[in-house]
């Protein structure tokens, strides 16, 4: 048996997303991170810079309600990105614009406080993020 490749099984979860993102965005829905001074860079091969740094994902969105111990719902919600892990791994120290592009940011742009980042990691290897936000 062939172990598996999953690098390629990465890049075709990357391609789903891309397909059932939002429609009415070109590509799926952009999201774009701010990865503060002297974080790791975007692109390996640019090195840290002392200015924030941004990377974007595309990213599929869903919303659920919290529940305590009981099953009760706690009237919080939490709303969680999945995205790709072709790109760069996503920290829960950064930020993160949801729907909008990097050419997009400017300096009105509103960043949201990332709660938790989880890698869904079969065998080690990264094919999907899920990164939580206060809902």
């Amino acid at each position: 048996m062939l172990p598996e490749d999953w690098s390629s099984i990465a890049a075709e979860v990357t391609d789903a997303l891309r397909s059932v993102a939002d429609t009415s965005q070109p590509g799926g829905y952009p999201a774009t991170l701010r990865i503060p001074p002297g974080g790791p860079p975007a692109n390996p091969w640019e090195p840290p810079s002392d200015l924030p740094t941004y990377a974007e994902l595309v990213v599929v969105q869903d919303t659920r309600e919290l529940k305590d111990v009981n099953g009760t719902l706690i009237g919080q919600t939490v709303r969680t990105l999945m995205c790709s892990a072709t790109g760069v791994v996503p920290s829960d120290d950064w930020t993160i614009a949801v729907g909008v592009g990097v050419a997009d940011v400017t300096d009105d742009t509103v960043f949201e406080e990332i709660m938790a980042v989880r890698p869904l990691a079969p065998a080690g290897i990264a094919i999907l993020y899920e990164i939580d936000l206060a809902g």
